[in-house]
Formats: structure tokens, sequence, C-alpha cells
């Protein structure tokens, strides 16, 4: 790429991160409590290029930590957003079957990977927490405009009374 081409497309960037990490809870807030520690950044995105955050991305995958019972059994659904949007633009947001993980001690290198789409039941660690992690791939258009592209994900989490 010759340093004209380098500066036409570097004007093209857009820059992007997930921002919001609400959480929405199904059960009382003394049962457990969740909390999103670290918001999925996907930093600067080429038009036409997808970006991907991996899960395993300790610095730019998502983190949500939960507290409760320890051992108890929890149900963890995400609610998924299917783009981010800046303005009236928005960006396809896609999520598959490894995007998810969780760690009882966590370890997002060793965290055991799921599907963020499912429903997931698993159990809180001995010391009463887990560690959820979130990566997911943007796929921006060769068009795409520029500008600060935001998205919101909501982790439900009950206790399912095993």
């Amino acid at each position: 790429m010759s340093p004209r081409e380098w500066w036409q497309q570097a004007g093209r960037w857009v820059g992007c991160s997930v921002v919001g990490a609400a959480l929405l809870t199904v059960a009382p807030v003394s049962a457990q409590t969740p909390s999103g520690t670290q918001n999925m950044a996907f930093g600067t995105v080429l038009p036409g290029v997808p970006s991907v955050v991996a899960r395993t991305d300790a610095t730019r995958a998502g983190r949500f930590d939960v507290r409760g019972t320890r051992r108890a059994e929890v149900s963890i659904l995400f609610v998924l957003p299917a783009a981010m949007t800046s303005g009236g633009a928005s960006m396809p947001m896609v999520f598959g079957a490894g995007d998810g993980g969780y760690s009882a001690n966590n370890n997002i290198a060793a965290a055991t990977p799921f599907d963020p789409r499912v429903p997931l039941i698993t159990r809180l660690g001995n010391s009463g927490r887990l560690y959820v992690f979130l990566g997911g791939t943007l796929q921006p258009s060769s068009q795409q405009a520029s500008g600060a592209y935001t998205a919101t994900i909501a982790m439900n989490v009950a206790y399912t009374g095993n």
C-alpha cells in the first residue's frame, strides 16, 4: 500500500467500543450481585474489515463478576445487541458459540467456553464468585460511517434453586 493509499484508508477508520455493560437482575439483589467490571473494547475499526475481540483477551473482552452463595447453581442469560450504533448509523455485531467464557477463579485464559446466545447453567465457585468473559465480532460495511459506536449488553443472573 502506498503512503497515499494508506492516508486515504486512514481517513476512513471508525472508532468503536462497547461503552455500556448494563446489568439486569431477575432475582432479588440479595440473592446474587452481578456487576460489569470491564467493557468490551474494539478500538479502531476499518470499514469492510471485521474486528474480533476474543473472550480470552484480558484487556479488550467484556467482564462481569457475580457474587452469591458459594456453590449455588445459577442461570445466566445475556441480552445481546444485533448492532452497535452511532447517531443514525449502525454496525452489525455478532456473537458465536465460543464467545463466552466463565471461571470460578478469575482465570480468563483457562475459562470454560460457552455460547452466550443460549442460557448457561453453572455453579458459583467455593468463594461464591463467578467471572464471566465475553467477546464478539463487529462486521463494518465497506462504506461504514465513522463515529463512536456503542451498544449495551445485559446479563441476567438468577438462582435455579438446585
